[in-house]
């Protein structure tokens, strides 16, 4: 069985007045970037629980949607919570209300692959894998794990990785017990939690196959029925950093008039992540947190 990698801190009514910038998206240091790139015309496909399509965060940013779990291939109704928090986080729209994503001019591709309970299956996966793969997408956000994996599912992987598609993996939940699937693949960008105050969390599991971490406690984003809420766990840091990658994907589009490799933007996730805990690389951090850059201000912050 597959899961999620996450679990609800606090849900809060709609209605916010004025925007908020999560604490996790300025650690990433997005703002920093936004002048010259928003992740426009970047493709980023999301394997979850579905989406809500009328949040007013999200509804713009929708491109094409799918559901693996049942026989309406267009119901993408997220009845979990999970797959509406973690699109938030990666792109929700800069609106002035509500919330702002990492990359909140990015193009969302939703494949619904786990059900209300927070369960799925390889077969799933794979079909949601091979879907957003024919849509081009450019980065592919996987916030779940598991402990088994089948060649056929390695297999995929890599062939997915062959078509220069970036897939960004959530390290797990397991603390101690180590990492799961597919974030234990060579083929994906493995990203570990830490706090506000960028401390490991005690969830977040660790290995050697940590690239980098970011935000994964009391993590605040867009929640069904035009809610949002806090969550936390790996699942929370990894869309932080596939926006990311969306932002660096933009800028080598807007200079180089080209896409970066897959290899290409985990040496630059790591390369520009703050060292914590041993020195260079190690298994609670990776090589650290990934930033653009440090971002304060007088907002509030979540």
């Amino acid at each position: 069985m597959v899961r999620l990698d996450s679990f609800i801190v606090k849900e809060t009514n709609a209605g916010m007045r004025g925007q908020v910038v999560p604490y996790g998206i300025r650690m990433v240091g997005a703002p920093l970037e936004w002048k010259e790139t928003m992740g426009e015309g970047i493709k980023i496909g999301v394997i979850d629980t579905g989406i809500d399509k009328n949040h007013l965060d999200l509804r713009d940013r929708i491109r094409d949607y799918r559901n693996f779990t049942g026989k309406d291939i267009k119901n993408v109704e997220d009845e979990n919570g999970h797959g509406t928090h973690v699109c938030g986080s990666i792109c929700a729209s800069n609106t002035g209300n509500g919330i702002v994503g990492v990359a909140p001019k990015a193009e969302l591709y939703v494949a619904k692959a786990f059900d209300r309970d927070g369960g799925s299956s390889e077969e799933k996966i794979i079909n949601a894998l091979y879907w957003l793969a024919e849509k081009e997408v450019h980065i592919i956000n996987m916030s779940f794990s598991s402990n088994e994996y089948t060649d056929k599912y390695r297999d995929v992987m890599q062939e997915i990785y062959m078509k220069n598609i970036v897939m960004v993996a959530a390290a797990g939940n397991q603390g101690e017990m180590g990492i799961g699937y597919p974030a234990k693949f060579p083929t994906t960008i493995t990203v570990a939690a830490v706090d506000m105050m960028k401390r490991t969390t005690s969830f977040s599991s660790v290995g050697d196959e940590i690239d980098v971490c970011a935000a994964g406690k009391d993590v605040y984003s867009t929640y069904p029925n035009n809610k949002y809420a806090l969550l936390s766990g790996t699942s929370m840091a990894t869309p932080l950093i596939s926006g990311s990658a969306a932002l660096f994907q933009g800028k080598a589009m807007l200079r180089y008039g080209k896409l970066l490799y897959p290899e290409q933007i985990r040496l630059l996730l790591q390369m520009y992540s703050e060292d914590l805990g041993e020195y260079q690389r190690d298994q609670n951090y990776g090589y650290g947190l990934f930033s653009f850059g440090r971002v304060f201000g007088k907002d509030r912050v979540y």
